[in-house]
Protein backbone atom coordinates (compact mmCIF):
# COMPACT_ATOMS: atom_id res chain seq x y z
CA UNK A 1 0.00 0.00 0.00
CA UNK A 2 1.26 3.29 -1.05
CA UNK A 3 2.51 5.58 2.02
CA UNK A 4 0.53 8.70 3.04
CA UNK A 5 -0.36 11.66 4.93
CA UNK A 6 -3.45 12.59 5.83
CA UNK A 7 -3.11 16.34 6.71
CA UNK A 8 -6.69 16.46 9.12
CA UNK A 9 -8.36 19.95 10.17
CA UNK A 10 -10.05 19.66 13.82
CA UNK A 11 -12.90 22.29 14.76
CA UNK A 12 -11.66 25.61 16.26
CA UNK A 13 -15.08 26.02 18.61
CA UNK A 14 -16.38 23.65 21.03
CA UNK A 15 -19.39 21.50 19.04
CA UNK A 16 -17.27 22.56 16.02
CA UNK A 17 -17.73 18.99 14.39
CA UNK A 18 -20.55 20.23 12.10
CA UNK A 19 -17.62 22.50 10.39
CA UNK A 20 -16.22 19.47 8.91
CA UNK A 21 -17.23 17.58 5.96
CA UNK A 22 -18.53 13.92 6.01
CA UNK A 23 -15.95 12.96 3.72
CA UNK A 24 -12.93 14.29 6.19
CA UNK A 25 -14.59 12.85 8.84
CA UNK A 26 -15.13 9.24 7.21
CA UNK A 27 -11.09 9.46 6.67
CA UNK A 28 -10.40 10.39 10.25
CA UNK A 29 -12.60 6.94 11.39
CA UNK A 30 -10.13 4.89 8.45
CA UNK A 31 -7.31 5.49 10.08
CA UNK A 32 -5.37 3.77 13.10
CA UNK A 33 -2.00 5.65 13.62
CA UNK A 34 -2.02 9.71 14.48
CA UNK A 35 0.90 12.02 15.29
CA UNK A 36 -0.80 15.00 16.98
CA UNK A 37 -0.22 17.82 18.82
CA UNK A 38 -1.89 16.82 22.20
CA UNK A 39 -2.79 13.60 22.85
CA UNK A 40 -5.80 14.58 25.15
CA UNK A 41 -7.74 16.41 23.27
CA UNK A 42 -6.79 14.13 19.71
CA UNK A 43 -8.26 11.42 21.54
CA UNK A 44 -11.28 13.32 22.72
CA UNK A 45 -11.93 14.80 18.79
CA UNK A 46 -11.41 11.10 17.33
CA UNK A 47 -13.86 9.72 19.51
CA UNK A 48 -15.96 12.01 18.70
CA UNK A 49 -16.43 10.99 15.19
CA UNK A 50 -17.20 7.63 15.88
CA UNK A 51 -14.24 5.43 14.89
CA UNK A 52 -14.94 1.65 14.39
CA UNK A 53 -11.86 0.90 16.69
CA UNK A 54 -11.83 1.43 20.24
CA UNK A 55 -9.94 4.86 21.28
CA UNK A 56 -7.66 2.70 23.40
CA UNK A 57 -6.28 0.51 20.30
CA UNK A 58 -5.23 3.74 18.30
CA UNK A 59 -1.56 4.70 18.09
CA UNK A 60 -1.75 8.16 18.78
CA UNK A 61 1.68 9.76 18.89
CA UNK A 62 2.22 13.30 20.15
CA UNK A 63 4.37 16.14 19.40
CA UNK A 64 7.24 17.67 21.18
CA UNK A 65 6.40 21.26 19.97
CA UNK A 66 10.12 22.49 21.97
CA UNK A 67 12.37 19.55 20.26
CA UNK A 68 14.18 20.51 17.39
CA UNK A 69 14.54 17.28 15.49
CA UNK A 70 11.23 15.16 16.59
CA UNK A 71 9.76 15.05 13.07
CA UNK A 72 12.12 12.35 11.56
CA UNK A 73 11.95 10.07 14.88
CA UNK A 74 8.05 10.54 15.07
CA UNK A 75 7.27 9.74 11.20
CA UNK A 76 9.72 6.94 10.99
CA UNK A 77 7.74 5.72 14.48
CA UNK A 78 4.34 5.76 12.78
CA UNK A 79 5.28 4.13 9.74
CA UNK A 80 6.20 1.17 11.60
CA UNK A 81 2.34 0.28 12.54
CA UNK A 82 0.85 1.77 9.29
CA UNK A 83 1.55 3.44 5.68
CA UNK A 84 -1.93 5.62 6.27
CA UNK A 85 -1.43 8.22 9.10
CA UNK A 86 -3.02 11.52 9.99
CA UNK A 87 -1.70 14.31 11.29
CA UNK A 88 -4.27 16.31 13.72
CA UNK A 89 -3.44 20.02 14.97
CA UNK A 90 -5.06 21.41 17.82
CA UNK A 91 -7.44 23.50 16.18
CA UNK A 92 -7.67 24.38 12.49
CA UNK A 93 -5.28 23.24 9.82
CA UNK A 94 -2.37 21.53 10.34
CA UNK A 95 1.04 22.81 9.37
CA UNK A 96 -0.74 26.12 9.39
CA UNK A 97 0.44 28.17 12.62
CA UNK A 98 1.52 25.02 14.02
CA UNK A 99 4.11 22.67 14.36
CA UNK A 100 3.30 19.91 12.05
CA UNK A 101 5.11 21.49 9.23
CA UNK A 102 8.41 19.61 10.10
CA UNK A 103 6.53 16.28 9.72
CA UNK A 104 4.79 17.36 6.10
CA UNK A 105 7.99 17.99 4.75
CA UNK A 106 9.58 14.93 6.52
CA UNK A 107 6.60 13.22 4.62
CA UNK A 108 7.74 14.65 1.29
CA UNK A 109 11.43 13.43 1.97
CA UNK A 110 10.41 10.19 2.22
CA UNK A 111 8.07 9.94 -1.17
CA UNK A 112 4.77 9.74 1.03
CA UNK A 113 1.85 10.86 -0.97
CA UNK A 114 0.34 14.51 1.34
CA UNK A 115 -3.65 15.11 1.24
CA UNK A 116 -4.76 18.16 2.66
CA UNK A 117 -8.40 17.58 4.07
CA UNK A 118 -10.98 20.04 3.95
CA UNK A 119 -12.01 22.21 7.47
CA UNK A 120 -11.74 24.89 9.24
CA UNK A 121 -8.93 27.61 8.64
CA UNK A 122 -9.62 30.45 11.65
CA UNK A 123 -7.01 32.39 9.74
CA UNK A 124 -9.00 32.64 6.12
CA UNK A 125 -12.27 32.71 7.81
CA UNK A 126 -11.10 35.80 9.63
CA UNK A 127 -9.68 37.27 6.23
CA UNK A 128 -12.60 36.44 4.21
CA UNK A 129 -15.12 38.54 7.11
CA UNK A 130 -12.67 41.33 7.73
CA UNK A 131 -13.50 43.32 4.50
CA UNK A 132 -9.48 43.28 3.59
CA UNK A 133 -7.63 42.78 1.18
CA UNK A 134 -7.32 39.24 0.41
CA UNK A 135 -5.38 39.16 -2.52
CA UNK A 136 -2.28 40.00 -1.03
CA UNK A 137 -1.82 39.35 3.11
CA UNK A 138 0.63 38.01 5.56
CA UNK A 139 0.42 36.11 8.43
CA UNK A 140 3.03 36.67 12.05
CA UNK A 141 1.87 34.62 14.79
CA UNK A 142 1.84 35.92 18.12
CA UNK A 143 3.77 39.36 18.31
CA UNK A 144 6.27 40.13 21.06
CA UNK A 145 5.06 39.46 24.25
CA UNK A 146 7.01 42.10 26.22
CA UNK A 147 4.79 44.77 26.51
CA UNK A 148 7.62 47.69 25.99
CA UNK A 149 8.13 46.24 22.43
CA UNK A 150 4.50 45.54 21.32
CA UNK A 151 4.36 49.40 20.21
CA UNK A 152 7.56 48.47 17.96
CA UNK A 153 5.87 45.31 16.43
CA UNK A 154 2.91 47.32 15.71
CA UNK A 155 4.21 50.20 13.87
CA UNK A 156 6.73 47.47 11.86
CA UNK A 157 3.39 45.58 10.38
CA UNK A 158 1.54 49.13 9.96
CA UNK A 159 4.49 50.45 7.99
CA UNK A 160 4.45 46.68 6.08
CA UNK A 161 0.65 47.74 5.25
CA UNK A 162 1.38 50.90 3.65
CA UNK A 163 4.71 49.50 1.96
CA UNK A 164 2.79 46.73 0.12
CA UNK A 165 -0.60 46.99 0.83
CA UNK A 166 -1.37 43.59 2.34
CA UNK A 167 -3.13 43.00 5.00
CA UNK A 168 -1.40 41.86 8.31
CA UNK A 169 -2.85 39.12 10.44
CA UNK A 170 -1.91 38.31 13.78
CA UNK A 171 -2.93 36.28 17.23
CA UNK A 172 -2.14 36.00 20.53
CA UNK A 173 -2.75 34.19 24.01
CA UNK A 174 -6.64 34.73 24.98
CA UNK A 175 -5.72 36.17 28.31
CA UNK A 176 -3.48 39.27 26.50
CA UNK A 177 -5.78 40.17 23.91
CA UNK A 178 -7.59 43.54 25.95
CA UNK A 179 -3.85 43.88 27.02
CA UNK A 180 -2.59 43.79 23.14
CA UNK A 181 -5.94 45.97 21.86
CA UNK A 182 -5.55 48.75 24.32
CA UNK A 183 -1.54 48.96 23.01
CA UNK A 184 -2.89 48.93 19.19
CA UNK A 185 -5.68 51.71 19.98
CA UNK A 186 -2.80 53.83 21.60
CA UNK A 187 -0.05 52.98 18.71
CA UNK A 188 -1.84 52.65 15.41
CA UNK A 189 -2.63 55.74 12.88
CA UNK A 190 -6.14 57.00 13.72
CA UNK A 191 -7.16 56.03 10.15
CA UNK A 192 -5.58 52.31 9.74
CA UNK A 193 -8.42 49.41 9.96
CA UNK A 194 -8.15 47.14 12.60
CA UNK A 195 -9.97 43.84 12.88
CA UNK A 196 -11.16 41.36 16.23
CA UNK A 197 -11.89 38.06 14.72
CA UNK A 198 -12.97 36.29 17.95
CA UNK A 199 -14.57 32.69 18.40
CA UNK A 200 -14.73 32.62 15.07
CA UNK A 201 -17.52 29.79 13.38
CA UNK A 202 -18.68 29.62 17.44
CA UNK A 203 -22.06 30.38 19.00
CA UNK A 204 -20.70 33.34 20.60
CA UNK A 205 -18.46 35.07 16.99
CA UNK A 206 -17.50 38.57 17.32
CA UNK A 207 -16.08 39.72 13.98
CA UNK A 208 -15.76 43.55 13.75
CA UNK A 209 -13.55 46.27 11.36
CA UNK A 210 -13.28 49.50 12.23
CA UNK A 211 -10.70 52.47 11.87
CA UNK A 212 -8.17 52.73 14.84
CA UNK A 213 -10.29 56.07 15.50
CA UNK A 214 -13.40 54.80 15.47
CA UNK A 215 -12.51 52.18 17.91
CA UNK A 216 -11.11 54.43 20.38
CA UNK A 217 -14.79 55.52 21.20
CA UNK A 218 -16.02 52.10 21.19
CA UNK A 219 -16.39 49.99 23.80
CA UNK A 220 -13.42 47.01 24.15
CA UNK A 221 -15.64 43.81 23.25
CA UNK A 222 -15.62 41.22 25.91
CA UNK A 223 -12.88 38.60 24.71
CA UNK A 224 -10.85 38.04 27.92
CA UNK A 225 -9.99 34.37 27.29
CA UNK A 226 -11.06 34.13 23.86
CA UNK A 227 -9.22 32.80 20.53
CA UNK A 228 -9.17 35.16 18.70
CA UNK A 229 -7.03 36.57 15.54
CA UNK A 230 -6.76 40.63 14.61
CA UNK A 231 -5.93 42.14 11.15
CA UNK A 232 -4.46 45.71 10.03
CA UNK A 233 -5.08 46.68 7.14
Amino acid sequence: MEKKLYLIPTPITENGLKDLPQATIEIIRSLDTFIVENARTARRFIKTCEPPKAIQDLNIIEMDKHAKSFESNLLSEALKSADQIGLLSEAGCPAVADPGHQIVLQAHQQNMEILPLVGPSSILLALMASGMNGQEFQFHGYLNVKKELLPKDFRRLEQLKKSTGATQLFIEAPYRNIKLIETALKTLDPNTLFCIAANISGDKQYIKTKKIKDWRNSKIPEIHKIPCLFLIG
